[in-house]
C-alpha cells in the first residue's frame, strides 16, 4: 500500500476511534468526583492558642479506615477540632465510576467489533478507508479494554485479552491472509 493510502487509514482509524469516544461521553456522560464530594477545600487554620482540647474517637477513625471513609474534621474560629465525621464520597464515586466504566465496555465494545468487520468486508477499491475503519475498531477496543482492566480480576482480564487476540488473529488471517491453506 503506497504512502498517502497508509497515512490515510491511520487518519481514518484514530478519527473514528476519537469520534466514537467522545460522542459515547457525550451521550452517556461519566461521573463527575464533585458531585459526589462537594466538600470544599477548607486548609486547617493555624491555633492561635494551645487551649483546644479535642478528644479524637479512636472507634469512629478505625471505622472509618476499614470502610474505605476519610476522616473530615471541622474547625472553630481558633483553629481547633470541634467535630470530626467520615466521609464516603470517594467509595460513592468509586462505585458509581466502576459502574460506569463496566456499562461502558458493553456499549462501546460491541460498536469497536461493528468497525471491524465493517473493515474487513468493505470492498477493495477502498482498502485505504476499509484499514482505516478496521484500524478504527481496534483502537477503540484498545481504550475500552485499557478503561475496565484494572477493575478486572486475573481471570476475566485473561479471557478478555484471550478473545481480543483471537480477534486479531482472524483480522490478520481474514484481511492480510485471505486464506491461509491454499497452496500458491
Amino acid at each position: 500500500m503506497e504512502l498517502k493510502k497508509v497515512m490515510l487509514s491511520i487518519g481514518v482509524g484514530v478519527l473514528a476511534a476519537l469520534f466514537i469516544g467522545f460522542l459515547i461521553e457525550a451521550i452517556y456522560p461519566s461521573p463527575d468526583y464533585y458531585d459526589y464530594c462537594k466538600r470544599e477545600f477548607n486548609p486547617k487554620p493555624q491555633v492561635k492558642d494551645n487551649l483546644c482540647n479535642f478528644t479524637y474517637n479512636i472507634s469512629l477513625r478505625d471505622q472509618c479506615t476499614e470502610t474505605e471513609g476519610i476522616i473530615r474534621q471541622e474547625y472553630d474560629v481558633n483553629g481547633c477540632i470541634i467535630n470530626e465525621s467520615c466521609d464516603y464520597c470517594q467509595k460513592e464515586f468509586q462505585t458509581a465510576n466502576d459502574n460506569y466504566n463496566r456499562n461502558l465496555f458493553y456499549i462501546t465494545a460491541p460498536i469497536g467489533l461493528l468497525l471491524i468487520i465493517l473493515g474487513l468486508y468493505l470492498p477493495a477499491s477502498i482498502d485505504a478507508i476499509a484499514g482505516g475503519v478496521l484500524l478504527g475498531g481496534v483502537l477503540t477496543m484498545i481504550q475500552i479494554t485499557m478503561r475496565v482492566f484494572g477493575d478486572l480480576g486475573k481471570w476475566p482480564r485473561v479471557i478478555l485479552l484471550g478473545l481480543e487476540l483471537v480477534l486479531v488473529l482472524w483480522i490478520g488471517i481474514k484481511k492480510i491472509y485471505s486464506n491461509p491453506f491454499k497452496k500458491k
